[in-house]
């Protein structure tokens, strides 16, 4: 009889062990398949071939996150047996959930709601990466409450600090053409509201001017001119157009983009439209200090050979401190989800 009652504990426990194991293998698998379709994602959100994987700075991110994902679950595999099973449920209902998130940015919403969808799943994957911490340091025990949210804006906060720090302290490349004297094929000056009377806005007006600039003295023989506009009014591409034909640019050096609503669209066009068929192999992009981090890097990843060049906009240090949180915000969205 006590040989009997001690084989039906030791099955029950033996059975107990394998379930535990087999639902860490499906959190890992669950992880594997959200890495998976945010790196088809991110390719798919820029209209770009998935051949291979590119050290691009979002794809670098990504897989690093997905190595100490994989790394945590390896060592709680290992440890199983101490996990009590309620937590490996709820590390099993925080993977479904942001696999769920992941797909539906997949869907042909706007661009709000899956900025929505990727800021939810970011911050799901980041929860479930701050319990696995969490349950390590419980000594698998137990996941905690508190901790794991800590954990979780600690990252966040580290992770846009390091973004912002780097945005703010940003310089522009207009010393290596102005005072080296090197040259490009092109300047694009992206767009900027355009204010009534089909009035350039000051921070339009400011790229306009800088662009002249940069044609002015020979560094880009080219001109594109970008942006779209509201209906019954001139687009930020024609009033950059019209401005520039005024102040003596000849026509024939300026190539105008009339649709675009977003810095993106705006580059694909220059992808799509431009570069390779006229064989170009630098491009400058004018704009705003703080904007030209993030316009860079979407230019990169679209395998662009672009500098930026800054427009004389001045700014007060607490608009520079916003509009870089909000730069920094933007930029980690497009590195994880090409958004």
């Amino acid at each position: 009889m006590f040989f009997k009652l001690s084989l039906s504990v030791f099955t029950n426990k033996y059975k107990g062990q394998i379930k535990k194991s087999s639902l860490i293998i499906l959190i890992y698998i669950l992880q594997t398949v959200c890495f998976a379709v945010e790196y088809f994602f991110r390719y798919k959100n820029q209209d770009l071939p998935l051949n291979s994987f590119e050290d691009k700075t979002g794809n670098i991110i990504s897989a690093v996150f997905f190595l100490s994902v994989s790394l945590l679950l390896l060592i709680s595999l290992f440890n199983s047996s101490k996990i009590k099973p309620v937590n490996i449920s709820f590390l099993l209902t925080l993977s479904v959930v942001s696999v769920i998130l992941i797909s539906l940015t997949g869907i042909k919403f706007t661009k709000e709601i899956k900025i929505i969808l990727a800021g939810l799943f970011l911050a799901f994957s980041v929860f479930t990466f701050s319990c696995l911490i969490s349950l390590m340091l419980k000594g698998f025990r137990e996941i905690g409450y508190f901790r794991p949210f800590l954990i979780s804006i600690l990252i966040f906060v580290s992770g846009l600090s390091i973004i912002f720090l780097n945005i703010l302290n940003y310089t522009d490349k207009s010393e290596k053409y102005f005072d080296q004297k090197q040259k490009a094929d092109a300047g694009v000056i992206l767009g900027a509201a355009v204010w009534g009377g089909n009035r350039p806005s000051p921070v339009l007006k400011e790229r306009i001017n800088k662009g002249y600039d940069i044609y002015h003295k020979n560094i880009a023989e080219k001109l594109v001119l970008t942006g779209g506009g509201s209906p019954n009014e001139l687009t930020e591409g024609e009033v950059s157009k019209n401005l520039l034909l005024r102040y003596g640019v000849e026509p024939e050096n300026l190539i105008l983009e009339n649709h675009s609503s977003s810095t993106v669209e705006q580059i694909h066009f220059v992808r799509d439209s431009l570069y390779k068929k006229s064989n170009w192999h630098t491009i400058l992009l004018v704009s705003d200090l703080y904007h030209l981090p993030r316009a860079e890097e979407i230019s990169k990843f679209n395998n662009l050979n672009a500098d930026g060049i800054a427009s004389d906009r001045e700014i007060s240090n607490w608009n520079a401190v916003s509009f870089c949180l909000k730069e920094s915000l933007a930029l980690l969205v497009f590195w994880i989800f090409g958004i």
